[in-house]
Parts: structure tokens; C-alpha cells; sequence
């Protein structure tokens, strides 16, 4: 099948252009090895972080005279560098841990760049200062600022800016913005900077010629950086878009496991398009610190979530590729199993996927799991037929009374069993009714296998006139049994069949003759047609023997 292909070679053009944006460059004259930053006391953590912040803005206006992807690294690393070693982070969110620490780093810059100097030597550990007599926090003076002392984890007795001053910095900067700076740096303050701010490739274009409009900050940035922002999520579900078109054309009359082969390359290539995505924005758009934790959020959102779909397509890939090998044949017992397994365990392990996803972006799953115990108590006992069901289906397969396909006899019912799921199976009778049953009733209840039987058993019992004569009745027996044996599908030999004068009824009135034959066929409908078959012969051998039936009916114990 041919499948046209040039109308995504844009898309694709594109995706490689993003990938070659964000592919990492070795650099030339890199900044070498930097000692650690001094945290062993306020005043050493405030000196670290003063020198710091003068030595990112030498980077930035390197930077700005000439855009570099080696200076953007270097700033990047500088900023890093500071709120990793500086400010205490650890109640922040992972995913969003990164971007905090840097936009902490020039909230406080600019709120330092307004206050008074402050000598450090005239803050505890500074020149001067009695190193024995260190305070467990510091205040900067008229602020709320603080340096605190850690006293557990891996950084125990470093003194680092509190976690309740980076929760605060932010109301803080905004308090101090309308301040007039006190030390003017070249680049201004960082707000101002950041917006100004733009990766490397796009450094070569003129933003500031753009019209009026285009600069309007909405959401604290340039207009124009969100517009790109959106476009790069469109160029995303565009790709997505036509790439889900292609998978399902190429995989419309595959094998079943090719099929889950082809589709697990969706998830995988969202993964892809989101990670190439999110670092264009981050390091070609960049937006400022609220705007970029909201996409940083989404993006990760949407890559847990990838993880989770990939984790389901990937089972029922392994199911698919088990069952088509030839031990498992497909529609067999063994590939229900295969699939009801790979059904349960991917859903887990979404479920665990999705959890996990959940509190690396700040949402405590594992907390509101917790919490919620007595409503997941009565969850589970809401769900308990439920469990059951999955339980009996379990049962089934371990045990194996029927496959799919068996004819099986289930109280009144009597059908061919379809399919087994996780929760029921469904029968179909032989009018064409499908009934569904749940697992927990089949696999407590009694039941019958007839497709398992080696053979259906004809079983007739014959009333005759009590006049009959011996010599007669014993040539109708053996005439019976003869007509009986003649037929291809009636099992002969060790005895077989048996036809039988088996004693009188109704006070000598009556001679019994029981006849007993095995049928090799377990389908219901060739058994039937055997059993008519049969009964024609008994009736022509008594019509040739001029015998008829007596009047008293006696029931039938034929087997299908």
C-alpha cells in the first residue's frame, strides 16, 4: 500500500529544524572549574550571592553584545549555580524548581540593588565578626529576609536564604519594584532584562522594530513571546495531528501486534515534540518566571501523561507479540489470558505512572490518597462485585474448565462460550442469543463441559408388545443391533453398540429393550442429525419385523 507522505514533509522539516535549535553545542572557552560558594555564615552566604549576581551581569551584557549558545550556558549555570547553593528550595516543586531558583535569584538581586549597602562586616561572620558566635538566622536589616542555618539533610550547618523567603520573595520584589535603584547596573533591573531576554537563534532577529502591539506585555511578557509560545504548540499538534493519521493507515489491516508497534509511536513521538517543544521556549523564547512554571507544568503534565498511554500501548504490545507466537496462537484460551492480564497490569501501571507524574508537579496524589482512606474504604466496598468479578476471571484461567469456543452447560443454559474478560463471559445459545455472564457466578457454580466429551451417547428404550414371541425378539435385536453398528459415526466394538431385551412393564404387558450407542461427534448439530438418523432405522427394522410400539410412552435419555 502506498501511503502519500509529502504533505507532513514540512512538519517534519520543522521538528528537525526545532532539534537542531536545541542541540547541545560544545563550547569554546568555557568558563573552567568554579570553587563551591562560601555558606558558612550569613555574611558569607550574602558576599557569595552579591558576587554572584555582579558576575551574571557581566555574562548578560557579553551576551547582549554578542549571543552566544557558550554565554547563555554560562549564565544559566551562574544562575543554577546560585539558587542551587543559596536559597533553600526543597519545599518547592520539583518540576519547577529550576525556574524558581533562578527567578528567586533576580527577585532578590533587585530588591538588594534598592536597599542601602550593606557592609558585611557588620553581619554575623563577617571581618571582624566572632565565628563562634553565629546565629541559627540572620534578618537583612528592614526586611523580612532571611538566612537561616540548615540543620538537617546533606547541607546540615550551611546558612542559605530561607524556604519562607522564597515563598515571600515574589510579594516582596513587587512591594520594591517602584523603589528607585540605589546601584545602577548596566542591564537595569532583571525584570526589564528577562523581557528583553531571547535565546541565541532568535537573537538575530530585531524584536525591538516589531509594531506596538506586538510589544504589549500581557502576563508580564512581550505579546509576541506568547504568540511564539502558541505557535510552537500548534507546529506540536499539527505533527501529532497528522502522524496519528499515518499510524492508523498503516495499521488498518496489520497483524494485531504490528498494529500496537505502529500505534505506541504516537505516544512516543508527543514525547518528543513536547521535550523538543519546551526547550525552544526555554531557551529561545523565554518567557518570565509565572508565565514559564505554568508551561513547564503543562509540558511535564503532558509527558507523565504520555508515559502513562506509552505504558498501556507497550503492554498490550508485549501481549500482542506473546500471543503471536506459536505457543500462544490467537483466539486460543491461552490469549485470553495474555490480553486480560496485559489489560490489568497496564492500567497499574498507568494508574502508578500518573501518581507519580502528579507529585513531581506538586499535587500531592500520594497525600490525597491517604487522606481520602475512609472514602477509598467504602470505594472499595462499592467496587466489591467488581473485584470479584476480576477474582472469578482470575479463577477461570488458573483452572480451566472451558476455553473459549467450548460448549458449555451452565444451569439452563446451554451455549458456546465467546469470549472471557476481566469482569464476565458471554455465551451464545444456539438461537443466536449471547448471554453475559459474571465471572464470580461461573466460577463458583456447577457446570458442564460438552465440548471435552470424547463422544455423544444415543440412548433409547424401546416398549413391545408382551405377545411377542423369543425367536422374534431375538431377531430384532440382532436386526437392531446391526442397523445400529452400519452407521460411519457409531462407535463399534468392546461390546458397542448395545441393543438389549432389558425386562417387562406394566405386569408382563410390556417388553423393554434398551438401545445404547456412542456417537463420535461432540457438535451439537451432527449429533442431531445421527440421532434422527438412528431413529428411523429402529422404526424400518419394525416395520420389516411387523412390530409395532406399544402404546405407554417411555422417555428418552439420548445425550448431545
Amino acid at each position: 500500500m502506498r501511503v502519500a507522505v509529502s504533505t507532513p514533509l514540512w512538519l517534519l522539516a520543522f521538528a528537525i529544524l526545532l532539534l537542531l535549535l536545541i542541540a547541545p553545542q560544545r563550547p569554546s572557552g568555557a568558563q573552567g572549574l568554579l570553587p563551591e560558594l562560601d555558606t558558612s555564615s550569613p555574611a558569607a552566604t550574602l558576599g557569595s550571592f552579591i558576587t554572584e549576581t555582579r558576575r551574571l551581569e557581566r555574562l548578560y551584557v557579553s551576551y547582549r553584545a554578542a549571543p552566544s549558545t557558550v554565554l547563555q550556558r554560562q549564565m544559566a549555570n551562574t544562575v543554577n549555580r546560585a539558587a542551587d547553593q543559596l536559597f533553600d528550595l526543597r519545599e518547592v516543586s520539583p518540576a519547577i524548581r529550576a525556574r524558581t531558583g533562578a527567578a528567586m535569584v533576580g527577585y532578590l538581586s533587585d530588591i538588594l540593588d534598592r536597599l542601602p549597602e550593606i557592609p558585611l562586616d557588620t553581619v554575623p561572620g563577617g571581618q571582624g565578626q566572632p565565628r563562634s558566635e553565629l546565629p541559627v538566622r540572620w534578618t537583612i536589616p528592614g526586611t523580612e529576609i532571611r538566612i537561616v542555618r540548615l540543620t538537617d539533610g546533606p547541607r546540615t550547618g550551611d546558612y542559605v536564604f530561607s524556604a519562607d523567603t522564597v515563598a515571600l520573595l515574589p510579594a516582596f520584589h513587587a512591594q520594591a519594584v517602584d523603589i528607585p535603584l540605589r546601584r545602577r547596573a548596566e542591564l537595569g533591573d532583571w525584570g526589564s532584562a528577562q523581557r528583553r531576554l531571547v535565546g541565541p537563534w532568535l537573537a538575530r532577529l530585531s524584536f525591538e522594530s516589531l509594531p506596538a502591539p506586538l510589544t504589549t506585555l500581557v502576563l508580564g511578557n512581550p505579546l509576541w513571546k506568547l504568540l511564539a509560545t502558541a505557535a510552537v504548540a500548534l507546529v506540536v499538534l499539527g505533527l501529532l495531528t497528522t502522524w496519528i493519521g499515518l499510524a492508523r493507515r498503516w495499521s488498518a489491516d496489520a497483524p494485531p501486534w504490528r498494529r500496537q508497534a505502529v500505534l505506541l509511536t504516537v505516544p512516543a513521538l508527543l514525547a518528543v515534540l513536547t521535550v523538543v517543544g519546551h526547550d525552544f521556549v526555554t531557551r529561545q523564547v523565554i518567557l518570565n518566571y509565572e508565565t514559564a512554571s505554568v508551561e513547564t507544568v503543562i509540558a511535564i503534565a503532558v509527558l507523565y501523561a504520555t508515559a502513562a498511554w506509552a505504558v498501556v500501548r507497550g503492554a498490550w504490545l508485549i501481549a500482542e507479540v506473546i500471543i503471536a507466537s506459536p505457543a500462544f496462537p490467537d483466539g486460543t484460551y491461552d490469549a485470553h489470558l495474555v490480553r486480560i492480564v496485559a489489560r490489568v497490569v497496564s492500567l497499574l501501571a498507568a494508574a502508578a505512572t500518573l501518581i507519580y507524574g502528579a507529585n513531581s508537579i506538586g499535587l500531592p496524589a500520594l497525600g490525597l490518597l491517604a487522606g481520602v482512606s475512609v472514602g477509598g474504604i467504602a470505594l472499595a466496598l462499592a467496587a466489591q462485585s467488581t473485584v470479584e468479578n476480576l477474582l472469578g476471571g482470575i479463577v477461570i484461567f488458573a483452572d480451566r474448565p472451558f476455553r473459549v469456543g467450548d460448549e458449555i452447560r451452565f444451569g439452563g443454559l446451554v451455549g458456546k462460550v465467546e469470549d472471557i474478560g476481566p469482569r464476565s463471559t458471554r455465551i451464545r445459545a444456539a438461537d443466536g442469543t449471547v448471554t453475559t455472564v459474571p465471572n464470580s457466578n461461573i466460577s463458583r457454580a456447577q457446570l458442564t463441559n460438552v465440548s471435552v466429551r470424547p463422544s455423544s451417547v444415543f440412548q433409547q428404550r424401546l416398549s413391545l408388545p408382551g405377545s411377542l414371541s423369543a425367536d422374534k425378539l431375538e431377531k430384532l435385536v440382532v436386526e437392531l443391533r446391526r442397523r445400529i453398528a452400519a452407521h460411519p459415526l457409531v462407535e463399534n466394538g468392546l461390546g458397542q453398540p448395545m441393543v438389549y431385551a432389558a425386562g417387562f412393564g406394566t405386569g408382563g404387558e410390556l417388553i423393554e429393550v434398551e438401545v445404547f450407542a456412542r456417537v463420535l461427534t461432540t457438535s451439537g448439530p451432527a449429533f442431531k442429525a445421527v440421532q434422527q438418523a438412528l431413529v428411523l432405522e429402529i422404526l424400518r427394522a419394525l416395520e420389516a419385523a411387523g412390530v409395532s410400539l406399544a402404546s405407554e410412552p417411555v422417555p428418552a435419555k439420548s445425550e448431545a
